[in-house]
């Protein structure tokens, strides 16, 4: 176990002090300089509507516009013209979210992940998405909000996530753009499920060849490597596990991809275009749509049930927990990434860890497991961090300095919207869960 002395605990916690104390006064800075910003796009807006109609000579106000702040800030006026756009976007549309980082309760990187998502919503929804968002942001890190957003992006939209995916899938496309030195940049636009399944792949493939063949190259030369060999061989003629005319190890492999699918969507119960508000989840990327997660179910030859509460969306049982399988499924299900505050590794690259150690005592048992990353795990069992279960999945974390975190599991993002006349959820109306959905 790493112990700190107490003058390194003393000076440490003067430290966090300080960040603590700092990080509104940055966030008022950053948000001036934001609002700054925007009035520089306001002026470039009035004296363009002052020029010709020609899209040159106004594109040209904006230019000079961006040229005069970018030669005080010594940066490039492209960069700056970007930067004026992306203000004036969150001063029209986002007033919330800029008062929540003006008062230091969010991040740049809050209110930037809060625009990107709010992308996909009119302009005219987006007042609703900015008051909710702001609050779902504070006291989460970055990563673990994201998914968080682009849910609630997709809830407030007044076209289905299945309309919308029908049209995208016909952008579909695959180019190339030259980056300099002789290389190029490939980018795929393909349907989320896909990339997600690709990503999974060439990263089970370079374990592989680093557990086989340590030698020398990054992780990321590895996965650009198999990426190349398979595109153009049809196999991964890198793999050094090959012994004879067939495909090694790395041929063997194939992507795994954990969807959360509502089993009212599963059985096509919900799909109604003009009240669909049942997202499926891509567990650590993105909402798919209903389709395509029915026909995943369909293609496999066994799929393991998850029963989630028809109003609420919280994890009811995953077939049964007896057995130390059934157990890993239900945290799985119920951690989703690893469980340290701010952490988003996928719980399927994490370890389930015995919150007080199997050693000490400590039973093998849901209320005493949790997933944590190989860091997160080592960070633990090495230094003075601390957890512990306060139960329903809930962890409390200390620092070495004795600050405490709670970490609650991740938001249920699969949720059913109660029709009229129907009974209230069990926290409001006091009733019990209702029964388990008929198999299927």
């Amino acid at each position: 176990m790493i112990e700190f002395s107490d003058e390194d605990l003393a000076e440490l916690d003067e430290v966090a002090c300080a960040a603590e104390r700092i990080n509104p006064a940055l966030g008022a800075m950053e948000v001036e300089n934001v609002r700054n910003q925007a009035r520089a796009g306001a002026i470039a807006e009035r004296v363009s509507r002052r020029q010709s109609a020609s899209v040159r000579s106004q594109e040209m106000v904006y230019r000079s516009v961006a040229a005069e702040l970018a030669g005080v800030t010594f940066t490039t006026d492209r960069s700056m013209q970007a930067q004026i756009t992306q203000s004036m976007e969150w001063v029209e549309c986002y007033p919330a979210t800029l008062a929540a980082w003006e008062a230091g309760r969010i991040t740049r990187g809050h209110a930037t992940a809060v625009l990107r998502c709010g992308t996909v919503l009119p302009r005219d929804a987006r007042a609703e998405f900015d008051a909710a968002a702001a609050e779902l942001c504070v006291g989460q890190s970055v990563g673990r909000v994201k998914d968080r957003l682009d849910h609630l992006a997709q809830e407030l939209h007044p076209r289905t996530l299945a309309e919308r995916h029908k049209e995208a899938r016909g952008e579909r496309r695959v180019g190339s753009q030259p980056v300099g030195d002789g290389m190029s940049e490939v980018v795929a636009r393909v349907p989320a499920i896909l990339a997600a399944a690709i990503d999974d792949r060439l990263n089970e493939q370079a374990s592989t060849i680093i557990d086989a063949d340590p030698d020398g190259r990054t992780r990321d030369q590895i996965r650009a490597d198999v990426f190349c060999d398979m595109l153009l061989t049809g196999s991964p003629l890198a793999d050094p596990t090959i012994d004879g005319d067939g495909n090694g190890t790395l041929g063997m492999i194939r992507a795994k991809v954990q969807v959360v699918v509502p089993a009212l969507t599963l059985l096509g119960r919900d799909d109604d275009p003009a009240n669909d508000t049942t997202t499926v989840d891509l567990v650590g990327s993105a909402p798919i749509d209903p389709a395509t997660a029915r026909a995943l179910a369909g293609a496999v030859a066994t799929w393991e049930r998850l029963v989630v509460h028809p109003v609420s969306g919280q994890v009811l049982c995953t077939d049964s927990y007896r057995r130390t399988a059934s157990m890993a499924r239900l945290l799985r299900a119920r951690d989703r990434h690893c469980r340290f505050p701010g952490c988003r590794r996928p719980a399927i690259r994490c370890e389930l860890d015995h919150t007080l150690d199997y050693a000490l005592g400590g039973p093998t048992d849901i209320r005493n497991l949790c997933h944590l990353c190989q860091r997160h795990h080592s960070m633990k069992q090495f230094t003075s961090w601390g957890v512990r279960q306060l139960g329903d999945g809930i962890l409390e974390w200390t620092s070495p300095t004795g600050r405490v975190y709670i970490d609650h599991p991740p938001a249920p993002l699969v949720r059913f919207m109660p029709s009229g006349g129907g009974a209230p959820p069990p926290d409001e109306g006091g009733g019990a869960p209702p029964p388990d959905p008929a198999p299927f």
